[in-house]
């Protein structure tokens, strides 16, 4: 008897132990609360002049023997910023200028050879046509006549020649001023000027060390207004818009630095940049670029400042 009670009391127990169970399960079945929706955006980037950061490349090879201009300092276009030794280049144009002087000479003779060709022959001409005209009278004789045509054909022959030499001292003279073109053009290009003017942000040469062609030698900012450039996540890239308002902050700053508007967007998906300071980034990650033109150009931002750029999403 008691084990049937005891029994019918674990059935009990059982049975409230499911009904309890079966109570947290319907709770579990709630639906979740819905996501809140995203109404700013972040971005990583920085303050650049419009049109970008120029990098100066050397247009040639050589030790540097002046420079005029150290970094943080302003120019205009034209300024001369470095010169290269130029001695051989120097020499060379000299060099040309001087056979070009020695072929202006040899052409003033072939031209001087040419008219006198030219009087000759056109005496010859004269010549022969009186000596017809006094065969006909028979003041002179056929001989005669036949000598002089004779002699106008040589003369004719002879201007063909001399033609063709004052031609060839010509194009001689003219090849010897390309050359010199060349010469003059490989001594400019000693000199190093500003493309643009702005302000110089570094300028790595120094006098007496070398530099190589085509390779950087210092970096200029135009001088024109301020903008930023930010890479926004692909997850929002079809949410931006040009003219959507932005705030721009100093990292880790929740002031407000400075105000703008999106200006530009990027056409396609590009790999983040070196806006990225981590090296854990996944690089399959693409961004989406965006120009902002600030309203104004607050002192806290500098040329190539990292800052927040905090979109405003429509």
């Amino acid at each position: 008897m008691i084990r049937i009670q005891m029994k019918q009391q674990i059935g009990w127990l059982s049975a409230i132990l499911l009904l309890t169970a079966c109570g947290n399960g319907k709770e579990s079945t709630a639906p979740a609360a819905e996501p809140l929706a995203v109404t700013q955006v972040v971005g990583i980037g920085k303050v650049i002049p419009q049109g970008g950061v120029v990098e100066l490349a050397a247009p040639a090879s050589g030790i540097v023997e002046e420079r005029f201009f150290n970094a943080g300092d302003k120019v205009a276009a034209g300024d001369l910023i470095l010169v290269l030794e130029k001695n051989e280049e120097t020499l060379s144009l000299q060099e040309s200028e001087a056979g070009i002087a020695t072929q202006q000479l040899q052409v003033e003779s072939a031209r001087l050879a040419l008219e006198q060709e030219r009087i000759a022959l056109d005496d010859l001409r004269r010549r022969h046509g009186d000596a017809r005209e006094l065969l006909t009278v028979g003041a002179v004789t056929g001989e005669e006549v036949r000598r002089l045509q004779n002699d106008l054909d040589q003369g004719a022959e002879q201007l063909k020649k001399v033609e063709n030499d004052y031609r060839l001292q010509q194009s001689r003279l003219r090849e010897m001023q390309t050359a010199r073109a060349a010469r003059e053009n490989d001594l400019s290009q000693r000199s190093f000027r500003a493309p643009s003017g702005g302000t110089l942000l570094t300028l790595t040469s120094r006098v007496g060390e070398a530099v190589t062609m085509h390779q950087p030698y210092g970096r200029i900012a135009p001088g024109r207004p301020l903008m930023v450039t930010a890479e926004i996540d692909e997850l929002f890239a079809d949410r931006l818009e040009v003219g959507q308002r932005c705030t721009i902050h100093l990292p880790g700053d929740s002031n407000v630095a400075a105000t703008g508007r999106i200006t530009h967007l990027s056409p396609d998906l590009k790999r983040k940049s070196l806006f990225s300071d981590s090296g854990s980034d996944l690089e399959d990650r693409r961004i989406r670029e965006i120009e902002v033109s600030l309203d104004e150009v607050p002192r806290t931002l500098f040329i190539e400042s990292k800052v927040e750029c905090r979109v405003d999403l429509n």
